[in-house]
């Protein structure tokens, strides 16, 4: 899955719906400003057409309504990307494995959510995004609109090493969009300074308090200065609160075109331990999800 550039490509699940010819189009956008091709893929999953293979006209009409599932998706994104080097392909698998799959030479995996109702996210856009071997864009429409500057990319960072991958990820796709970048460290600091198991009643250290907001500052710093230095043409907004950090992403969605953040995934456990913050966004974000493992 390369361009004749050697670049990876953005790979997209087709499934006939709405969010998909969605995430389509804005696989397609990034492709296009990336420099990439398109794979849209179509997976049939195996349990169907092992029931069919017996019945040849039902083989037959199930492999006609994937064609035209593919053929309606790259109709729309040509539309607006009529150069756009874009492969469709249909595999007889199941969706998640079939996306899994692909993820392995990709730049990007993006998935619908699955349903018209974001908080109704649909099981296989969060399999993919649990268990890709590239960062995976789990997409929906955001509710900010565009009237002006492009709205910004959200990274919300800790101390991590993923953290640090993920802002990696987050510096590139901002320059690729040519948008600003909000980078967000939030932390509860209440329960460490005597408030947070006390209602708000405990003693306020407020020395320590001070101290504890001046060396995540300072941390913060650290951690963006490389990456500044090198997309020395990034528009770069700083954000430090005092807040859960899947609250404090979820309410700053709604005026972002996409927000970053670590999976915490860990090998073949990602699925029971999935990283909170990044379970939380991809169910209640308000504009597309980037997980990065």
């Amino acid at each position: 899955m390369t361009t004749a550039a050697n670049q990876p490509a953005v790979v997209v699940g087709i499934d006939g719906s709405d969010t998909a010819l969605g995430a389509a189009q804005w696989a397609a956008e990034f492709a296009a400003k990336h420099g990439s091709a398109l794979t849209l893929v179509h997976a049939i999953p195996k349990l169907h057409w092992d029931f069919a293979s017996a019945d040849a006209p039902a083989d037959l009409d199930r492999a006609a309504r994937s064609d035209g599932v593919l053929a309606a998706a790259e109709t729309a994104v040509r539309s607006t990307h009529p150069d756009l080097a874009i492969h469709p392909t249909a595999v007889k698998g199941a969706v998640a494995t079939t996306l899994v799959d692909a993820s392995d030479s990709a730049r990007l995996v993006v998935v619908g959510t699955g349903a018209a109702d974001h908080r109704a996210l649909g099981g296989h856009a969060v399999k993919v995004a649990h268990r890709a071997l590239c960062p995976v864009v789990v997409w929906r429409q955001p509710v900010a609109k565009r009237t002006g500057k492009p709205l910004p990319v959200v990274i919300g960072v800790d101390e991590s090493d993923q953290s640090t991958r993920a802002l990696a990820e987050a510096f590139d796709i901002a320059a690729t969009l040519h948008a600003p970048l909000t980078v967000v460290h939030m932390w509860e600091i209440g329960a460490a300074v005597g408030m947070g198991d006390l209602g708000g009643e405990g003693p306020m250290d407020w020395q320590l308090l001070d101290l504890l907001q001046t060396q995540q500052r300072q941390r913060m710093d650290a951690l963006v200065e490389p990456f500044a230095r090198k997309y020395r043409n990034a528009h770069v907004n700083k954000v430090f609160q005092d807040i859960s950090p899947a609250k404090g992403l979820t309410d700053l969605s709604r005026e972002a075109q996409l927000v970053v953040v670590g999976s915490h995934g860990r090998g073949k456990l990602a699925d029971s331990i999935f990283g909170s913050v990044s379970q939380n966004l991809i169910h209640h974000a308000e504009c597309p999800v980037l997980v990065v493992r």
